[in-house]
């Protein structure tokens, strides 16, 4: 018979005591039986208390500090992988599955090689509709086979957002854990499908499985959020210039910098010489991170 899988769920927790009963609780449900990893990012709620009085079997990983979803996530993964976790489930303070959920995913894991990431199907949180990005990821195959009524078990897809992923233990030996460097949140699971292409690994859509993601509420506020303080020019030349599928010859953004760090010394130009100074800082980091991320390895964790 044949040994069933060790699967770790790891999910970091702020301040969102409304959906831990479903996000938390339902793991036990599951036919296949998951651990559960809480990597708490410093909340103010009253979190600690409650989830280590409400789900004792967790092992419960306190930060005194808010670290973003990357480095908690990392955090997370590394434990579970310390402890011989086959598969890790990574998945939102305010996401849950079902009892068939991971079942699901493994068997797309064992019908595919090549696959590094399954994820279900995006449900909202009131099971009424596919969340509201999920669909915009998904190929064009897809929609076509959805209309015509033929869809196929699962689908491969070069992105979906990491509220609900199973990530097998060889794809974590080889692309690590999300790059720290970059991104502390937004961005970095985008960063991370590019470098499971990049290490010869597919993300699958098991349309079979499903999950729930509840954050409709915060549909168009977060949109306008993401807007106006997170996503531009910072996140938007990371995610490009941090693409390890194209070659990019990050040196010449710093030459260039250089010779106009000159010019603005000369002309005491101190406001701009400092703010220039701050992209030469952020194509260095973008060069270590291009050459960490073409490297198999645990890297990040």
């Amino acid at each position: 018979m044949n040994k069933a899988p060790k699967v770790y769920a790891v999910i970091v927790t702020y301040n969102g005591k409304k959906w831990y009963n479903k996000c938390i609780g339902y793991l036990k449900q599951s036919s296949i039986p998951v651990l559960p990893v809480i990597v708490d990012n410093a909340s103010s709620d009253g979190t600690q208390d409650y989830i280590k009085a409400t789900f004792p079997e967790a092992k419960f990983i306190e930060s005194s500090d808010n670290l973003g979803f990357a480095k908690a996530n990392n955090i997370g993964l590394r434990y579970a992988y310390d402890n011989g976790a086959d598969y890790v489930l990574l998945l939102n303070q305010d996401a849950w599955i079902f009892t068939d959920t991971i079942s699901l995913l493994l068997k797309t894991f064992n019908e595919h090689p090549d696959a590094g990431i399954v994820s279900p199907m995006h449900l909202n949180g009131e099971m009424d509709a596919l969340d509201f990005n999920f669909a915009t990821n998904m190929s064009g195959d897809f929609v076509s086979d959805c209309y015509l009524n033929k869809l196929k078990a699962d689908y491969p897809v070069p992105y979906i957002n990491a509220a609900c992923w199973l990530i097998s233990r060889k794809c974590i030996e080889t692309v690590g854990g999300f790059d720290t460097n970059l991104f502390v949140h937004y961005g970095e699971d985008g960063d991370y499908c590019r470098r499971l292409i990049y290490h010869k690994f597919t993300l699958y859509i098991s349309t079979k499985s499903r999950a729930c993601h509840d954050r409709e509420f915060r549909r168009y506020k977060e949109t306008e959020y993401r807007r106006y303080t997170i996503m531009p020019n910072d996140i938007k030349i990371k995610s490009e210039l941090s693409n390890i599928l194209y070659d990019i010859d990050i040196d010449s953004y710093i030459k260039n910098c250089k010779k106009k760090l000159l010019v603005k010394l000369c002309k005491f130009e101190f406001k701009q010489y400092d703010r220039i100074k701050c992209e030469i800082a952020l194509y260095n980091n973008i060069k270590k991170s291009r050459i960490t991320n073409r490297t198999a390895g645990l890297n990040w964790l």
